[in-house]
């Protein structure tokens, strides 16, 4: 049999070849079917189409899929520094239950000082408890014109240190500043459940907190 450019098997009308469909609807590859939607769990048909259709276009039956004693387990992305609506989609992607909670006060944090060797940025501010931590959003204002700007936080301490990543590799030594430092609004504070977190059950909770 012929097939398209994916690797997968063609019939005689050029289609990709399923011998599986649930209702009229055959599945499909990367089909996405959040729980409460389309497939229930607790009904061994519904197991079946979840974790028993893989290779597609081939059906296995009576495999174990992603199930562990009869509970299929996801991988829980990190949705940090994400929008909210992109991070609302990728956990949607993975079959959690979302919830997106009110917007994180979000007040400008005083940088005093910046420093940098080569690569990133180390600042200095006046908040021990600023709030910010690895992979969220910032935006830097009145630093330095190659400090200034959007950018990514590498690492952060409840001292009064943040890490920014930036490109530039000359030197860099600022004292006395009155710059500021503020997460991205719009984009992902925190998750309530981490990342790679293991045991996580399809349609588990999660509630996602954007910056202000």
């Amino acid at each position: 049999m012929a097939t398209n450019n994916d690797g997968h098997l063609l019939d005689s009308a050029g289609n990709v070849v399923v011998d599986f469909v649930w209702g009229n609807m055959p599945l499909q590859p990367n089909d996405v079917r959040p729980v409460g939607s389309k497939l229930t769990y607790g009904m061994d048909t519904h197991n079946i189409a979840e974790d028993a259709w893989n290779g597609f276009p081939l059906y296995t039956p009576n495999t174990s899929g992603t199930q562990s004693g009869g509970v299929d387990y996801i991988t829980v992305p990190s949705v940090i520094g994400l929008t909210t609506a992109i991070a609302q989609d990728t956990l949607q992607d993975v079959e959690m239950t979302i919830t997106t909670a009110g917007a994180a006060t979000n007040s400008p944090k005083t940088v005093t000082a910046a420093s940098r060797t080569s690569g990133s940025h180390l600042l200095s501010l006046t908040s021990t408890s600023h709030g910010f931590s690895a992979g969220q959003l910032v935006v830097v204002a009145s630093v330095d014109a190659t400090a200034n700007g959007t950018w990514v936080v590498d690492s952060s301490t409840t001292t009064n240190t943040l890490v920014v990543g930036t490109t530039p590799t000359t030197s860099l030594s600022l004292t006395g500043l009155s710059g500021t430092a503020a997460g991205l609004s719009g984009t992902i504070k925190t998750q309530s459940v981490a990342a790679g977190a293991s045991s996580i059950s399809a349609g588990a909770a999660i509630t996602i907190t954007p910056f202000a």
